[in-house]
This record gives C-alpha cells, structure tokens and sequence, in this order.
C-alpha cells in the first residue's frame, strides 16, 4: 500500500486541477450573455416543462452568479475530498498493483449486465444533478449540460482508474463505456430537445438472494449480503412519453402523465461478485441465470398535482423511479405481471 501513495496522490492532484479547470470554464463561458433563441431551443413546450419555471425565476437577472459558482465549486472539492477519503479506508483496502489491470468482462456471465444498467444510471443522475447545479449559478442550460457531462465523465473516470489499480477490481472497459453513454444523455437532451421523449429510469424489489440472506448461507444457496450488489431485484428502464408521440385523437384520449417503458433485468443470479452462468457459475448444480425483457406501463410523477418549490423537486427526484405498473414479460416466456414492482 505504501509504495503506491505517491501515485495515488499524483491522481488525487490531477483530478482537483480537472476541477479548477472547469470551474475557470465556467466563470469565462458562463459570462457571456445569453441569446434568446438558446432558451427558446432548450425548452420543452408541455406542462410538465413549464411547470419547472416559478415566476420568480423568471423575473430573475441572467448571467454568471460568481458567489454560487464559488459556493458550488468548494462545496463540489469539500465532498470530493471526503468522498474519496470514506472510499480510500471502506473500499480500496486490498492489494495494489503497479501497473493498469484491464478488464474485458464482454461475457456478462457474472450480474448478465444488469450492473452497466447501474453504471449507465449513475452516469445520467450524476450528469442531470452536476447540469442542474451549474444552472443554479447562472449559467445558461445548455453549457451547463456540458459543464455537467465533462464534470461526470471526470469523477466516473477517476473511480475507474481509482479501481484499475487493485487486483480484485481493475478497471473495467464496459464499465467505462456505459459511465460515458449516460452522462451523455442529459447533454443530449438539452442540445437535441425532441430526444426528450426517450427516458431512462430504475426500479429496486429485494430479491430472495437478499431477502433471505441467512437463510441462504446456512442452506449454501445463492446469496446476495449488500443491498447495492442485489442485481436481481434490479430493473432498468427505457421510458417513452406516448403523449409527444401520438397524433390525432390518440393523443387527445391518451392520459398526458402515462407513460410506455421497456425494462431489462435477470433472474437466477448465483450471488455477488461470482459468475451466474456457463461452465464457471458458481453453483454448478443450478441452472443458468437468465436475462428478462419486460414492457410496462409508466407514471411519469411531474405530473402529479400540486405546486410549490420542494414539492416540484420532490416530483422531479421521484420520476427517477419506475413507480410499479401493470407489465408483461415478453422474454424468456411470457408473463403477465398486475403489478411489476
């Protein structure tokens, strides 16, 4: 451990100057003046989009707030800094390499890739989260989309390397690549508005792996000890807003607030952190984990009624959520589900 501290420290050094740097971005870019025609391009014409607009903040100046970049900034380095320190004494505590392990772990015999369904999401929420902070100093939507995404890619980047250099992680190629695909989504979404229509969600129900945990290890059964590993009871979401679709009277009878999703899960996992299918499963006698498609019907909770700041936010941090639904699982086999949680 001791011999890689200066490499350690060498990183922890880079990654703040990735962040200085940013922050000097944004003071430069965020100072120009705004056009009109960005905010016109950016915006969504439909209820739940203008509802996210108070009068005040309409009525407010434009332009960079230096004292709330400066309150982002060293609040962005405080939880960096503590952040990483919590994860250097709870998670990084094995034996370190001097060079980069590299994993291809294409296969997907181990979590049947639901985990880049995690990576993907953590992308997304950390990229939405970062975008909406930079806004909040001023900065206009669209750059900050940008300075959001450039800020999730580095952070997601430094775990990934953080991880590349201890035996029982590395730093894992397909990891990296969905980090990268969803902290581009809400870059997308606010450069290319139409694409707005597609969404990504998550949606959790312990597993019996997690469930019954002890049960499980006394009976030697697959088991799943931490929440966070319980990939089982994990299902993620492509969501289509139907009402900016459909056409005609369609979209007249159509409820504004509901929704299609399309969910991808497994079932059959052998546990955490061992391979759940081909010849090297972890319980032989057990058949192979499989992958699930599932079709759902989806609540889109912006739309739920009432207004107010906090209640707005509250609408809009649980819309992350696929809130459970009547669905039908299209593979392996069918099944219908009257409510798929």
């Amino acid at each position: 451990m001791q011999s890689n501290d200066a490499p350690s420290s060498c990183r922890v050094r880079l990654c703040s100057l990735w962040l200085l740097s940013l922050l000097l971005t944004a003071i430069v870019w965020g100072d120009e003046p705004t056009a009109a025609t960005e905010k016109s391009a950016t915006d969504v014409a439909s209820p739940v989009s203008e509802s996210k607009t108070s009068d005040a903040e309409q009525n407010e100046p434009a332009g960079l707030r230096p004292r709330r970049l400066a309150a982002l900034g060293s609040a962005g380095v405080a939880a960096h800094y503590v952040g990483f320190r919590y994860f250097d004494r709870a998670w990084y505590q094995g034996e370190q390499r001097g060079n980069i392990r590299w994993l291809q772990d294409w296969s997907g015999n181990t979590y049947l890739h639901v985990d880049k369904g995690g990576h993907f999401m953590s992308g997304i929420f950390l990229s939405q989260s970062v975008s909406e902070a930079f806004t909040w100093t001023g900065i206009t939507p669209r750059k900050a989309a940008v300075l959001g995404a450039m800020t999730s890619w580095g952070l997601l980047f430094e775990i990934e390397m953080r991880d590349a250099y201890f035996d029982q992680w590395g730093f894992s190629v397909p990891d990296f690549l969905a980090n990268t695909a969803g902290v581009s989504v809400p870059l997308l979404h606010s450069l290319v508005p139409s694409t707005r229509i597609v969404d990504f969600k998550f949606s959790w129900f312990p597993s019996p792996l997690y469930r019954d945990y002890d049960a499980r290890l006394a009976a030697d059964l697959p088991r799943t000890r931490y929440a966070i590993d319980d990939y089982e009871g994990m299902t993620f979401w492509m969501t289509f807003a139907m009402n900016d679709v459909l056409r005609g009277r369609a979209k007249e009878v159509w409820p504004d607030w509901l929704g299609l999703a399309l969910g991808y899960g497994a079932t059959g996992m052998h546990g955490a952190n061992v391979k759940s299918r081909g010849r090297e499963r972890e319980f032989l006698q057990l058949p192979d984990a499989r992958g699930e498609l599932v079709l759902s019907l989806d609540t889109d909770a912006r739309y739920l009624p009432g207004d107010g700041e906090i209640w707005s936010l509250f609408k809009e941090q649980l819309n992350w959520l696929h809130l459970p639904a009547p669905a039908i699982r299209l593979y392996p086999t069918l099944r219908f589900y009257l409510l798929y949680l």
